[in-house]
């Protein structure tokens, strides 16, 4: 049996008297989906930071591909971990193919077939008309699409999304869940998306997690079996702010 990609014992984050992250014992396994739901303030997006390690946690102990995380190096942990943040800062000069080229170049496994991944992306994300236009003269909505089509072409052994519904519309969001679906079930990639909807994700989400005050406060497996249908053509208008 395969270990567990991430283990998490006693694991918590303090910021002064507050204590954002509180988790007790979870585990995240290879190739499974999960859902991270809660209230604003509830610690979704400081676990994602833990796991990504760009909040080092006050105590407890963090394991990653069974090695104790802080004895991985930044190199190492950065060539296995794409992340997608809520707030995303769109680079003042360089265009989107050329952001997207960066990105991929930045890992280790895809810096030899970057143009083969790009052109892959485009394809899968829609993105074609948006490649000469530069990354700061994009709207939020294609701000956040295109981070993301980087961040998936990047194949990591693990993808974090904060808040998988910010700033896209439902047909951008069906979208783009068609796409993690493949990433998880076809390229074994472990996808971890904190949401206030959980429901949008219930065809490809293998646990549901739900967090209060730091807590883990609920644990279940989805009910149905995964699948899913043809792929269905997003309403171009529709799909992106």
């Amino acid at each position: 049996m395969q270990s567990p990609l991430y283990e998490l014992n006693n694991v918590i984050f303090e910021s002064g008297n507050f204590r954002p992250l509180d988790v007790k014992k979870f585990e995240v396994h290879r190739g499974t989906v999960y859902s991270i739901s809660g209230k604003p303030g509830s610690g979704k997006t400081v676990f994602l930071d833990v796991l990504s390690r760009n909040l080092r946690h006050s105590s407890g102990e963090i394991k990653f591909e069974s090695k104790d995380i802080s004895q991985v190096s930044n190199s190492e942990l950065s060539d296995q971990i794409a992340f997608v943040r809520q707030i995303n800062k769109a680079p003042r000069w360089t265009t989107v193919e050329s952001y997207i080229l960066k990105v991929l170049d930045s890992y280790s496994h895809t810096r030899n077939e970057k143009k083969k991944r790009l052109a892959r992306i485009i394809n899968q994300m829609e993105i074609k008309h948006l490649l000469d236009r530069p990354m700061r003269k994009l709207t939020p909505g294609q701000l956040r699409w295109v981070i993301l089509s980087a961040m998936i072409a990047a194949d990591a052994k693990v993808l974090l999304i904060d808040e998988i519904e910010q700033h896209l519309s439902p047909d951008a969001v069906n979208n783009l869940v068609r796409i993690l679906y493949r990433k998880s079930n076809y390229d074994g990639i472990t996808v971890i998306i904190t949401t206030q909807n959980p429901e949008i994700l219930k065809k490809i989400v293998t646990i549901f997690i739900t967090m209060n005050s730091g807590r883990i406060t609920s644990v279940r497996s989805a009910k149905k079996p995964r699948k899913y249908n043809k792929r269905k053509k997003p309403n171009q208008n529709n799909k992106k702010d």
